[in-house]
């Protein structure tokens, strides 16, 4: 269909030519990204049905989809595990190398990634879909090298951000954390080259989700009153408690060996399956006493917009089992989850800053836990904005996610940065080696 449709356009020069497959690919994300959003809303809510009919039942549901999961993973989805987002970071590194990048970006890793996430949502684990949104829109992208005029590694590059951002844009209608998060997050700078086609892509995406679902907000709006300085003494505590917080979960993430016993790991390596029933059975525990099940969106959404704050055990139970939920390596992504638990961080604080908003309290707890986690304080503070339309928070935000990040850094770990180091030495020895002669 792509080689049909650039026949056509043989008299323009190979940028504009490469341009409008570039943007002819955004239009494919942004579908994709919707149909994924819509079929994994879907499959939680059929589970959110099935847990208020059957309270007991998440104990057999979550292991047995799990299990389901894995074995998805292991038929067809190598290169499909985990958040998405580290893996993009990792292609992007290898454009010059494409049977290397194969491996971490394809279409079918993008199918694998979209039945993953559906599966884990409606199973009841503790994920969301941002990162496999963000991998699925690089891949269908990164797929379309082979249809350009002149193949080449600098547009290569520009494929991967301009899908990654896409995906970002059109899952949660925020083009401008879409923007941000491709420079911030997965190139690490500004390029000239490709603003301007990362833009067209982001935009196009955005119109296609925005023409089928709407203008809508993740989150709930958030109304809270202009900023007084009366805040300043809350998001400074909040923030760092969310420092903290984050932290530790990177750190968690990060360093299994020096945390779990040896005869578990070992375990875990010997008996896979077992493994990831066992995780999906101690999430169903926790989720018997809270609400910790899927991104956690809609019960934020809710305390958001009644007001009311969590309790104070969501917060430790949805951190338990976004740590569960990561060690099984099912697909699955951090952002709405990590938002969700920096809102459960500001309830804590109520009944200190009674003077201040609960709604307030729990938007700073969720743009500083996300800032920690991510360690990227600009796309936190703009996702944030875009998924609540909280623009009467601007300083508050920026100033959250400045501090969260900060004093996530004393744990000495950068999550998406040293997954994509660990995807990059997960490769396969021989092919990198012939690869790189």
């Amino acid at each position: 269909m792509f080689r049909h449709l650039l026949a056509h356009t043989k008299t323009l020069s190979l940028s504009s030519r490469q341009t409008l497959l570039l943007w002819l690919g955004a239009g494919c994300v942004g579908l994709v990204a919707v149909i994924l959003a819509k079929t994994a809303e879907w499959a939680f809510k059929l589970f959110s049905h099935l847990q208020a009919h059957w309270v007991w039942l998440p104990l057999l549901l979550v292991p047995a989809g799990g299990v389901l999961a894995r074995w998805l993973m292991q038929k067809m989805g190598q290169g499909a595990q985990g958040s998405g987002i580290p893996q993009t970071k990792a292609a992007l590194e290898l454009t010059q190398e494409v049977s290397l990048a194969d491996r971490l970006l394809s279409i079918r890793i993008a199918v694998a990634k979209f039945l993953g996430i559906v599966i884990g949502l409606g199973s009841g684990f503790v994920l969301g879909r941002e990162g496999p949104t963000v991998q699925i829109g690089a891949s269908i992208m990164y797929a379309l090298h082979r249809f350009s005029p002149k193949d080449s590694a600098v547009f290569r590059r520009q494929l991967i951000l301009a899908g990654g951002a896409a995906g970002i844009a059109a899952a949660f209608n925020t083009p401008l954390a879409g923007i941000v998060f491709a420079f911030e997050e997965l190139a690490r700078s500004v390029e000239e080259q490709t603003s301007g086609k990362l833009l067209g892509a982001v935009i196009i995406a955005g119109v296609v989700s925005l023409a089928i679902l709407g203008d809508y907000v993740y989150f709930g709006r958030i109304h809270v009153p202009n900023f007084d300085y009366g805040i300043v003494l809350p998001v400074i505590v909040i923030s760092t408690m969310c420092g903290l917080v984050g932290g530790a979960f990177s750190w968690v993430c990060i360093h299994t060996e020096r945390w779990l016993p040896q005869p578990i790991t070992q375990w875990r390596q010997q008996q896979p399956y077992y493994f990831v029933a066992a995780c999906g059975l101690l999430i169903a525990i926790c989720g018997l006493i809270a609400p910790i099940h899927g991104s956690g969106a809609e019960i934020t959404s809710e305390a958001i917009n009644h007001a009311q704050t969590l309790p104070w055990y969501f917060t430790p139970l949805k951190w338990a089992g976004m740590v569960l939920t990561f060690l099984t390596g099912l697909p699955g992504g951090i952002f709405a989850p990590s938002l969700s638990l920096g809102a459960g961080v500001g309830s804590w604080f109520s009944g200190l800053f009674s003077d201040t908003s609960n709604v307030k309290l729990m938007a700073i707890g969720m743009v500083g836990l996300l800032a920690a986690v991510t360690r990227a304080p600009l796309t936190a503070a703009v996702i944030m904005m875009e998924m609540t339309d909280g623009h009467d928070m601007v300083i508050s935000s920026l100033a959250a996610a400045m501090i969260a990040s900060y004093v996530s850094r004393l744990f000495r770990v950068n999550l998406y940065h040293e997954l994509a180091d660990q995807s990059l030495r997960n490769l396969p020895p021989l092919i990198k080696t012939d690869s790189m002669k």
